[in-house]
């Protein structure tokens, strides 16, 4: 399969001098095709996958099994910070191998990996905030309580994690521009709003609704492998 590279325009003063581009999401586009963009969406996947396999070594579960009932992804308890951080960076490298794959412009590459950074913090920052409000700050509060902290933990987790991925990014790679939050950055975390949940509620509804969070942590390897400048 052939991928072409992808081309940057670049914008010129009278001087004919180039502008540095833009990392700002909402001027983020690209003219990536379908084949690209399914390869960033597989490399991704096999990220989460990899990561899955690992975390059923170390907690001595078995992947593939014979009976499906008994393989990790049925069994295992996702709702907590460290299955959802390792899957987040399985997909988070799994799409920047993809993003470079299919694009060999420096600078697109460049913006690939400043988002790589910035997705991890957004993985992993907000399910920490969320099993530091449900379960340290309010442990002794209602159900009701626990479950507005946790929702809280989201909202308060996803905007720490894009000021302090902006602050390390920009010491990092030298840049001064700063990308705010798009909704993208919270559609990933329906692992956070099941994991408050699993603190509240141990219905067989929950364990269901969790079986989904490696499908949803696919999501910020794609972000990263599709980045390209503004």
């Amino acid at each position: 399969m052939l991928l072409s590279p992808v081309n940057v325009n670049t914008v010129q003063n009278t001087q004919n001098s180039v502008l540095a581009p833009s990392f700002e999401h909402a001027k983020n586009k690209n003219n990536y095709s379908t084949k690209q963009k399914a390869l960033v969406a597989t490399t991704s996947a096999v990220g989460v996958l990899g990561a899955m396999m690992l975390l059923a070594r170390h907690q001595n579960m078995k992947f593939f099994t014979k009976k499906f009932k008994d393989s990790y992804f049925v069994k295992a308890n996702y709702a907590n910070p460290v299955p959802i951080i390792g899957m987040g960076a399985g997909s988070i490298l799994g799409g920047l191998a993809g993003g470079y794959l299919i694009d060999k412009n420096k600078t697109n590459r460049k913006a690939k990996s400043r988002e790589a950074l910035l997705q991890m913090g957004n993985v992993a920052i907000p399910i920490l905030t969320v099993d530091l409000a449900v379960d340290k700050l309010f442990k002794n509060a209602s159900k009701w309580g626990k479950a507005i902290a946790g929702i809280g933990g989201v909202f308060v987790g996803v905007a720490l994690a894009n000021i302090i991925m902006n602050k390390v990014n920009n010491l990092i790679f030298q840049n001064k521009d700063e990308r705010g939050v798009k909704i993208t950055d919270y559609s990933a975390h329906v692992d956070d709003i099941v994991t408050a949940a699993s603190y509240i509620s141990k219905s067989k509804v929950v364990y269901y609704i969790s079986r989904i969070i490696p499908f949803a942590l696919m999501i910020p390897g794609n972000e990263v492998g599709k980045k390209t400048v503004g």
